[in-house]
């Protein structure tokens, strides 16, 4: 890949754009994909489960129709905080005003609050202390705690904001004793299951202990074949980074909640942190929130948004990730577009010899066994970036993933013959994957083999590879 062909090389970073009213059709989604969308993000804090049936059904139907594998990600409600009903919606709290924060759960759906007064959805009277702080609405109202007592909190305003019901609520530096899981959590979780979703993002993970709760619900439903995606969105969760990444599939850098539970300088030390650390371990790795959000309003994005998810995707990012701005937004497709071609100029950064050597010389190091030769091999065939494609056999997925981590200069081409493997490498980079009814066939037919490279892009006469085992061989398509 060099920088003066970004029109005719395809993207590896994958991308990831959350549905909602701005693209809630079938035709929607399928122009998503055409963008360079790769993965459906349904956020399950919003929407009702016919609603989401129905994204489910489209993107099943779009995998006939184009022969092309969508991934579905479900992202879990989580062990949230909500403010409830304000009186006529909304009521403008003033900077200076004293607040009083009822905590009792049970007059969460009753109570009605003025500005001088908020409801909150669980008991956090049990949890702060005087001079904590408290977030609501992202951070855009900052109340300090000044008493508590049983299930009230005294609080003071730091600014005026215009508070709706309803809004989020953060205590950052809190270990709130909200359990992980909800009943709703678990109720969504078992309706994606019963869907054939590909991907789980948990919200709030702050231990191993957290998807290990997610993973024994996979086990208990013989659905381990989806995989756990753990936000990072709190200082525990980053403090325990480490155990949480052994334990997890990925790991999403929540970049909204994690920037209100810890100081925002810190934000990108941890984006730079996580991306490496799950480098090194082989786990994939998403960078999400706000990355293109002036785009929810306007068809051009801030050059530091460019920059933002320019330097996301040049890390190593296996994906990024659109949330409002496709969700809700005036220019959806427009903003997909401009996050994929944003992500493939990164990427010819990411190719550069004196980069990718220290890169793949990491992967080297922390890396052993059969499948990590063969994706050393194939990285230092393709490392001058003289091919597009190569196509890889994979029964069980593991060789993908190991290739996947040593990043070789080309894209590959998975080929399976089941439909759940087919469908889980949407959110993982380089790779993208093909069906076929007959492996063993398949390997030893090379027009087929060129086939599913031109269905990709290839060009008649183009020089592809084709990967078996240790062997890797070279294909001219027809």
């Amino acid at each position: 890949m060099n920088k003066f062909n970004l029109t005719d090389k395809m993207k590896r970073t994958k991308v990831i754009t959350t549905i909602g009213p701005s693209v809630h059709s079938k035709e929607a989604i399928k122009e998503l994909f055409d963008k360079g969308m790769t993965t459906i993000r349904l956020n399950f804090s919003h929407a009702d489960f016919q609603e989401h049936g129905e994204r489910f059904e489209w993107v099943k139907e779009l995998r006939k129709e184009i022969n092309k594998p969508i991934s579905i990600l479900l992202d879990t409600k989580g062990p949230e905080i909500r403010i409830g009903k304000m009186k006529d919606g909304k009521q403008e709290v003033k900077a200076g005003t004293e607040i009083t924060v009822y905590t009792n759960p049970e007059d969460f759906s009753s109570r009605e609050c003025s500005a001088t007064e908020m409801q909150m959805s669980y008991d956090m009277s049990q949890d702060v202390k005087p001079g904590d702080v408290v977030l609501v609405d992202d951070g855009k109202l900052t109340m300090h705690v000044i008493s508590v007592e049983k299930f009230k909190v005294m609080c003071t305003a730091f600014n005026t904001h215009l508070v709706k019901t309803n809004k989020r609520v953060n205590l950052p530096g809190v270990e709130f004793t909200l359990p992980f899981l909800a009943e709703k959590d678990y109720n969504d979780i078992h309706f994606g299951i019963e869907s054939n979703i590909d991907y789980i993002a948990a919200s709030f993970v702050n231990s191993a202990d957290n998807v290990n709760e997610i993973r024994a619900i996979l086990k208990a439903k013989n659905a381990e074949h989806i995989q756990i995606i753990s936000k990072i969105e709190s200082q525990v969760g980053c403090d325990n980074i480490d155990s949480i990444i052994d334990a997890s599939d990925g790991i999403m850098v929540a970049r909204g909640d994690l920037g209100l539970e810890i100081p925002y300088y810190d934000v990108p030390y941890w984006e730079k942190q996580i991306i490496r650390k799950c480098r090194e371990k082989g786990k994939l790795v998403i960078v999400a929130t706000q990355m293109l959000e002036s785009m929810t309003d306007n068809p051009q994005p801030t050059r530091a948004e460019v920059t933002d998810v320019y330097y996301a995707t040049e890390l190593g990012a296996d994906a990024t990730m659109l949330s409002g701005e496709s969700a809700n937004g005036d220019f959806p497709f427009i903003t997909v577009e401009t996050m994929s071609t944003i992500n493939k100029r990164a990427e010819v950064e990411f190719y550069e010899k004196n980069y990718y050597t220290k890169q793949l010389e990491k992967a080297r190091k922390s890396s052993s066994g059969k499948r990590a030769e063969i994706a050393n091999q194939l990285a230092n065939t393709t490392m001058g970036g003289n091919y597009e494609y190569a196509i890889v056999v994979s029964r069980t997925g593991e060789l993908l993933r190991t290739i996947s981590k040593f990043r070789p200069n080309v894209t590959i081409l998975g080929v399976c013959d089941n439909e759940k493997l087919w469908t889980g490498f949407g959110a993982m980079h380089s790779i993208f994957m093909s069906k076929v009814e007959d492996l063993d066939a398949f390997m030893n037919d090379d027009k087929a083999i060129a086939e599913i490279a031109k269905s990709w892009g290839a060009k008649s006469g183009e020089r592809i590879l084709f990967v078996r085992n240790e062997n890797i061989k070279e294909i001219t398509v027809a």
